[in-house]
Formats: C-alpha cells, structure tokens, sequence
C-alpha cells in the first residue's frame, strides 16, 4: 500500500471514529438521562450536527493541508528533477560536441580520430545509462510489479557480489523473495558499488540475518543534514564532489525496493562509513 493511500484511509478512520464517537455520547445521554434530553432532542439534535460539522471541519482542514503540503513538496521535488535531469544530459551532450568540433577543425591522424570516436562512445553510453534510469523512474508501480517476477533465495543471490573487498556473512539460506531478477540486482549493485566507491580500499561488508540485509561501509559518510535528501533522483552529497557519479543511482535502488516492500533505513557518521538495512519481512 503506497503512502498516499495510508494518510487517506488514516483520515477517513479518523472521520468515522469522531462520527461514532459523538453518537454513542449522544446516545448515552439520551438513553441515561431521558427525563432531562428528551423534552429538548430537537435541540439535542441540532447540537449533535454542529459538534460533528466543526470536529469533521478541523478533520478535513488538517487532512487539506497536509495534501496540500504534499502536492507542494512534489511540485518542487519535480521541479528540481527536471533541472538535475537537464544538467546531467547536458554533459556529455556538450562534451561529444566539443569533440566533434575539435576534429574537425583540422585532418587528424587515424589514432587522433580513433581516440576521439573512443571517448565520444563513453559519452553516448553515459547518455543511454542515464535515459534508462530516467525511464524506470518514469514507470508506475503497478507497471514494474508486473514485470517477471521469478522466486530469488537471497542468501545464494548475494554471493554473486562477494570480492577481495566484499565480506558477505549469511544466517538463513533459506529466505526466498519473489522480484524481477534483475531489478534487484541492479538495486543491490548500485548500493554495493557506491559502498565499494566511497570507502577507498577498505572493506565492505554484508550480512544477511533473519529477513535483515545490511551493507556497510567505511567510506567517507553522509553529512547528517543531508541525510534525508540524498534519495531524491540527481543529488549529491557535499563531500562526494570528488567522486564520479550523477546521483541516481542510490534513488533507482531504493525505489525498486520500496516498491517490492522492503523497508530501507540508512544511518551514517561521516569520516566513519555508511550502513544501509533492508528488512524484507514483507518481501519474503
């Protein structure tokens, strides 16, 4: 269930509970005190519409203004991806232009050609990598759930990462997901190659325990105030500026994720490392 959909059912809860609630207080009183209520149940009445109007009022106006919030904080958070999106195709997209103009300003030797049509095909890769996220991110959820969901055990599946600098440490081998094969892997590598990227040449572990997945590093850290923004498409901590990236990667992860319901919680100390955890009881 999305989030949207919770805060829905969340307030409409709400709004029957204050409805019920007034009319068994209603009710009491009536059944209780009949002598007292009964003459006035016209105004009883009455009293019992205007109390449900002005708390259902102050229902509505919060649940507005928190849907109002939200649409606003969309608005801005498309509005900024739109502007991140733009800056990063247009890159490389100036990049192969340059190129191209300077081979041509004069004949070149066949190496000179060949080195420029090389770096010209790094660009067009980046370009197509990066239209390929864009368009996942593009695709709703229903869409992608759709997509060739096969039985992965994920203990066998995170094998495929162990290296010289990945330590994977399991305790059930017996856990088993059902999810697109490859959008999970392409979830995964991304975090394990961001963990491998900002951790020099130190080590990367991983633990599987129970339906718990952690990948931590001992990589540079994320400062704390950038903490919560650094899964919308296209940013960049601070101190990553260094390091070769766009910043979509760790967005496209935690999407596909969120989308087959496992709960991701990141926690990081900067100069220290980087823990992610993946709790896929819902998954399972």
């Amino acid at each position: 269930m999305t989030s949207a959909k919770k805060i829905a059912y969340y307030y409409t809860y709400l709004t029957v509970g204050v409805i019920t609630v007034v009319s068994i207080v209603f009710y009491l009183l009536v059944v209780l005190f009949p002598q007292v209520f009964l003459p006035y149940r016209i105004w009883l009445f009455v009293a019992f519409l205007i109390i449900n109007g002005v708390l259902i009022y102050f229902v509505g106006k919060r649940y507005a203004g928190y849907m109002i919030q939200r649409i606003d904080s969309t608005y801005q958070s498309e509005k900024a991806f739109i502007s991140n999106a733009s800056h990063e195709l247009n890159n490389p997209l100036t990049a192969i232009q340059g190129e191209c103009e300077i081979s041509l300003m004069k004949e070149r030797t066949p190496s000179e050609y060949q080195g420029s049509l090389t770096r010209i095909l790094t660009e067009t890769k980046r370009i197509i990598q990066l239209m390929k996220h864009l368009m996942f991110l593009s695709k709703g959820e229903e869409e992608i759930l759709r997509t060739a969901i096969e039985p992965v055990f994920l203990a066998e599946f995170m094998m495929r990462f162990v290296g010289k600098r990945i330590q994977f440490s399991p305790d059930n081998f017996a856990l088993v997901l059902h999810v697109n094969p490859q959008l999970f892997k392409t979830a995964l590598e991304n975090i394990i190659n961001n963990a491998l990227k900002y951790s020099g040449d130190k080590m990367v572990e991983i633990r599987l325990r129970g339906t718990v997945l952690e990948i931590e590093d001992q990589g540079i850290g994320i400062p704390p105030e950038e903490l919560d923004r650094i899964s919308q498409p296209f940013y960049r901590a601070t101190n990553t500026r260094e390091f070769a990236g766009n910043g979509i990667g760790l967005s496209l992860s935690l999407r596909i994720l969120n989308i087959y319901g496992a709960e991701v919680t990141i926690t990081s100390v900067l100069d220290k490392g980087t823990k992610i955890r993946i709790d896929f009881d819902q998954v399972a």
